[in-house]
């Protein structure tokens, strides 16, 4: 049994033997067929005339320019009425038309009441602690501040606070305007205690915030 093994072992060993020899044989035979076919004269010089271009340093290639034809005159537009003309190297700029005229303009107000003291805005008839501090906001901390709106700053501060030409109604600029120049015993017949109340707690009316 041990020499059938053998003999067998001895067999498979041969046969090895012989597939390496014939392995080598055709690996000679075909296999430097598989190599790349030499390339031609012609693709040999291409890479030396592609290295005969010199590059530019920022490394772009610029196309070879045509011959340059003769300058023909160009008509220079003729720019439309009404229309501005573009400055070159700026954009052109269209001045904005100016607000329309009596409409609306906010009056300037102060940062700060004079002296640290400021009027007792409340006396004005329409004017209660909201809208005083409102005022305040605005810059607005004296009677003759307010006595000095002209009508588009009225309209400006009406629109402001949205009361609807309340102020024109109640005539604040004329109630300032007594108050600022110290005329009490006339804003009182005109106006009565104004925004305030009298010792007794109740708001005494005058001639033009009676109702009637």
């Amino acid at each position: 049994m041990s020499h059938l093994a053998l003999e067998l072992m001895l067999w498979m060993l041969f046969a090895f033997f012989i597939g390496c020899i014939i392995g080598c044989i055709l690996h000679r035979l075909f296999g430097y067929g598989a190599v790349a076919s030499r390339p031609s004269d012609a693709e040999m010089e291409k890479p030396a005339a592609a290295a005969a271009i010199e590059l530019p340093a920022n490394g772009e290639v610029e196309a070879p320019q045509p011959e340059s034809a003769p300058a023909m005159p160009t008509e220079q537009p003729v720019p439309l009425a009404g229309k501005p003309e573009r400055s070159k190297g700026k954009a052109a700029t269209i001045a904005e038309p100016p607000a329309p005229a009596g409409k609306t303009a906010r009056p300037k107000g102060i940062a700060a009441a004079r002296s640290g003291k400021a009027d007792n805005l409340q006396r004005i008839s329409g004017v209660g602690p909201k809208n005083e501090k409102t005022l305040h906001r605005l810059g607005f901390f004296h009677f003759d501040q307010i006595a000095a709106w002209t009508s588009e700053e009225i309209a400006w501060v009406d629109d402001h606070l949205k009361f609807n030409g309340r102020i024109l109604r109640e005539e604040w600029t004329s109630q300032a305007r007594l108050l600022a120049d110290g005329k009490e015993d006339e804003f009182r017949k005109l106006y009565g205690t104004g925004g305030l109340r009298n010792k007794k707690g109740e708001a005494e009316s005058g001639t033009r915030t009676r109702k009637s």
